[in-house]
């Protein structure tokens, strides 16, 4: 083989490794990164409300978190709202009372949202929160083309209002 084919050949090859490395990191960033909480059914309620429907006129003294869930959640179930349920893993429901965010790496809460079954999930890796978003059965919602449902938009929230957030899971 002459060594321009050679050179056609190495060319090529990577081209198509770095096409496939970039599906590959594309479709790594658009799933979730913690896991899914089998049993979280199980998990204690320590918590519950609504995500208002997007006819709801908020008052303008709301709280800053409550303005910003609204804005980012009000389309869920068509426009409707919906109930939800925080649960937290038992096994993490002493630091959770404890108040400070110090939880143990592992599924840490969830948020149940009741009337389109789907959870928020929350878990720690080396001391910092992990998300996702799951179906009640268990499908990957995360990035599935709603700009509430990428990760950017739970770090934002979960980092942006430190004065109900601990280590990314709400302060009881």
């Amino acid at each position: 083989m002459d060594y321009q084919r050679k050179c056609y050949r190495i060319f090529f090859t990577l081209v198509i490794a770095g096409i496939l490395a970039t599906i590959t990191v594309t479709t790594a960033c658009a799933k979730s990164n913690a896991d899914f909480p089998q049993g979280w059914e199980g998990w204690p309620i320590v918590a519950t409300g609504s995500i208002p429907g997007n006819k709801t006129i908020l008052q303008s003294d709301a709280p800053a978190i409550i303005k910003e869930t609204f804005k980012t959640y009000n389309w869920i179930q068509d426009g409707q709202g919906s109930f939800y349920n925080v649960r937290v893993n038992p096994e993490q429901k002493e630091a959770y009372l404890a108040g400070k965010g110090e939880f143990a790496d592992g599924l840490t809460a969830v948020m149940e949202l009741v009337d389109i079954k789907v959870l928020f999930v929350t878990e720690h890796l080396l001391g910092e929160p992990q998300y996702g978003v799951y179906t009640y059965e268990g499908g990957d919602l995360m990035g599935s083309g709603h700009v509430s449902l990428e990760r950017k938009a739970c770090i934002s929230c979960h980092t942006g209002f430190s004065e109900f957030f601990r280590n990314g899971v709400t302060k009881r």
